[in-house]
């Protein structure tokens, strides 16, 4: 069973639980847990660490769905 990403956001940003956990929490989800982790460091910054535009992209919108 897939985790959604609004249960991550959930946990990692309401609940402050930290990367670590959730990796062991869902390690069937890494790649999501780690897409939600990125979403920590500033926008700024993750442009310039994110060769992929199309990632950066997809990263800032499930952002603003799910954080503001």
């Amino acid at each position: 069973m897939r985790t959604d990403y609004r249960t991550l956001f959930y946990l990692k940003f309401k609940k402050r639980v930290s990367t670590y956990e959730l990796v062991r929490k869902f390690p069937d989800e890494i790649g999501r847990v780690s897409e939600v982790a990125l979403l920590e460091i500033p926008e700024e910054i993750l442009r310039e660490v994110l060769k992929e535009e199309k990632l950066f992209d997809r990263l800032m919108r499930l952002k603003r769905k799910f954080l503001e």
